[in-house]
């Protein structure tokens, strides 16, 4: 019983550490659209794609130390209301 519950807390997250990447991604791509490219029209499908690659990204256990910093990174950013930090590029790009 519970190595059924351990593993279902695995499983869970897991599966919320990949949800993640994927608001990551979508996030990102807002981040970029709005800096970088306004004349451009805002896609669906590529901010879509953006969120599936964050996906992918935090699924990969490789990039796992990356991202862990950079979440810390903007958990402190949030807990010391930062704002200039928010707005800035390492803030709001996913790698």
């Amino acid at each position: 019983m519970k190595i059924k519950m351990k593993h279902s807390i695995a499983i869970l997250g897991y599966t919320s550490w990949c949800g993640l990447g994927f608001v990551r991604g979508i996030h990102a791509y807002k981040y970029q659209h709005d800096k970088y490219e306004k004349e451009k029209p805002y896609m669906y499908i590529n901010m879509s794609f953006s969120g599936i690659f964050g996906f992918i990204f935090y699924a990969n256990p490789i990039f796992l130390p990356f991202f862990i910093y950079k979440e810390i990174y903007r958990l402190e950013v949030n807990i010391r209301n930062l704002e200039d930090e928010k707005k800035g590029y390492f803030y709001n790009e996913l790698i």
